[in-house]
């Protein structure tokens, strides 16, 4: 067999990047709806942007909601949400904004009465045993590289964690501001990582930061930062020992400076981030679930998905896993696909027939298993600016989100690694 290299990209945008903030704003509201109401139903979009004319930023919310909850005070608290975030990401006071609520429009009875799917999707994720919290490695290192920049910048420039201080060299970075992203580039040689191949960062920063230190700091910061990941991978489970980083190639604003960023020159979209807020690079292009309520099929379709391919890696049935699932409207039945690329133990169908007798596939049932409607949960996905990469959260000694934990699903239930089929 020829070995093989495929390169995975993935983009994870700072929280001030006009598109992220779209998107958790949209979030946000839809936890205030499902405050208001567990069985709300809305689909929402964010819009903001800057007016010459008018010299302030203006933000569009629009999209369908339950016609019960569009009233002069729930539309009041909307607008507060925008203005709350937007001031709190980017330390603004100095902008007025105005948030245009007159595009909402409620949400067609025959929908916002029934509790089925809301619409067709072909939701996917995967796993890989050896990836850290079972995610892509370009995943789980451009969040981490975009929430130190983040914390950067909310703690007024210094650089936390210390040991990351002391590791880089460099403890203060005052100018950094709110807007950019991170890429990071991957190659893998099956389902086993060959190196980090690059991580490219564009961040906005203050003139009186000049872009030539910016570049200085960040690399240091970013090669210590993976430096202590890869020290932290082979000192914890076994199945992340051993795994090499490489030395990714660094680069920093190609362009040069970024002084002004945001809504004050650019526009987002809720829609620009489905390539990055699932598994894009894995197969099929599932819609953003940012501002949806839980019977849409593309958020709940995908978190069961990841917690199915989870728990096919955690119980050593394979050493990757893609789950792929398929909803249609009006239909009962939910089709199953499930690819280990040659790493399974156990057969396909078997795979399918574990997965059809252990875990729900039904929205609904989806929904009551991860408790979708709380809106406590919207706030933390929201918070974490990502569905996936929530780490532990030592305070409530929880695990990140309950999709990513692995459960001991063997107990008591058919297990297709001892099913006597296999031995047929």
């Amino acid at each position: 067999m020829i070995d093989e290299i495929i390169v995975h990209t993935f983009e994870a945008g700072r929280r001030g990047k006009p598109d992220e903030l779209d998107a958790v704003i949209a979030h946000l509201i839809g936890a205030h709806l499902l405050e208001l109401d567990p069985l709300a139903r809305f689909d929402l979009r964010v819009s903001g942007g800057y007016s010459p004319a008018e010299d302030r930023i203006v933000v569009s919310v629009s999209g369908e909601v339950s016609g019960s909850l569009l009233e002069q005070r729930n539309l009041y608290t909307m607008g507060k949400i925008v203005n709350t975030y937007y001031r709190i990401i980017n330390k603004e006071t100095s902008h007025e904004i105005a948030v245009d609520l007159t595009r909402l429009k409620p949400q067609a009875e025959v929908l916002a009465s029934n509790h089925k799917a809301g619409d067709s999707g072909n939701p996917i994720a995967v796993a890989y045993r050896r990836g850290p919290m079972f995610l892509p490695f370009e995943r789980v290192i451009a969040c981490g590289v975009r929430d130190l920049l983040d914390f950067t910048y909310a703690n007024g420039g210094q650089i936390l964690p210390q040991r990351m201080a002391e590791k880089s060299g460099v403890a203060r970075l005052d100018g950094l501001l709110s807007d950019g992203k991170v890429i990071v580039d991957a190659s893998y040689n099956g389902v086993e990582l060959v190196s980090i191949d690059s991580i490219t960062v564009h961040a906005q920063h203050d003139k009186k930061l000049p872009v030539d230190e910016l570049r200085d700091a960040l690399s240091k910061i970013i090669s210590a930062y993976i430096g202590n990941f890869e020290d932290a991978l082979n000192s914890g489970n076994f199945a992340t020992r051993g795994i090499r980083l490489g030395k990714p190639i660094i680069k920093v604003n190609g362009l040069g400076d970024w002084n002004v960023g945001g809504w004050s020159v650019d526009e987002g979209s809720r829609e620009a981030k489905p390539y990055r807020d699932f598994f894009g690079n894995y197969g099929v292009m599932e819609d953003s679930p940012w501002g949806e309520d839980p019977t849409k099929p593309s958020g709940p379709g995908t978190l069961i998905a990841r917690y199915i391919a989870v728990q096919i890696v955690a119980n050593n049935f394979a050493d990757f896993a893609r789950v792929g699932l398929r909803y249609n409207i009006g239909e009962e039945d939910v089709g199953l696909n499930i690819t280990t690329n040659g790493t399974g133990r156990v057969g396909q169908q078997e795979l399918h027939r574990w997965v059809r007798k252990n875990f729900p596939l039904k929205i609904e049932d989806v929904i009551n298993l991860f408790d979708l409607r709380n809106p406590d949960l919207y706030r933390r996905i929201a918070d974490s600016a990502d569905f996936f990469c929530r780490i532990t959260d030592k305070a409530t000694n929880t695990y990140g989100f309950p999709w990513n934990v692995a459960k001991d699903v063997n107990l008591g239930y058919f297990n297709p690694l001892t099913h006597p089929e296999r031995t047929r």
